[in-house]
């Protein structure tokens, strides 16, 4: 069963997909001890997505706290934000384009400690393959 991004049974579906994940439990070991390691990802408005949309992902030592969909890309409980346009999203998400890849052409941009977020690749890489793993129905599909 597809779930409608940008619901509250989505953001669900990607807290299980996450809790459930041995490859996320264990290359984020310790991500988000001695620091906030909350990400937000801002799912910025284009010509597939007519509204933006901003997902908080309340991360900790290899498990999710919760996910959410929040009004503002600027909320105070994200440790890293991560912004593109859905477009953008839509590639990284189907496995086209690294979010890395897109980082390091300036296509992504990264609000937060950047070093550390390059510490943890792996935990960075897990996060965004469960998120592709969620069963979706993106806007324009």
């Amino acid at each position: 069963m597809a779930f409608e991004f940008g619901s509250s049974e989505w953001a669900q579906a990607l807290t299980d997909e996450i809790n459930g994940s041995s490859e996320y439990r264990n290359a984020a070991r310790g991500w988000g001890t001695d620091f906030n390691g909350n990400m937000l990802f801002a799912f910025e408005a284009d010509d597939r997505l007519s509204n933006p949309v901003n997902l908080l992902i309340r991360l900790q030592d290899g498990g999710c706290q919760g996910a959410e969909f929040v009004a503002s890309p600027e909320h105070p409980d994200a440790g890293f934000t991560l912004s593109a346009p859905f477009a953008l999203w839509k590639d990284i998400l189907d496995r086209k384009t690294l979010a890395a890849t897109a980082i390091l052409k300036g296509q992504m941009r990264v609000d937060g400690p950047k070093m550390t977020l390059l510490k943890h690749t792996a935990a960075s890489r897990a996060l965004i393959h469960c998120t592709a793993s969620v069963d979706t129905d993106f806007p324009g599909s």
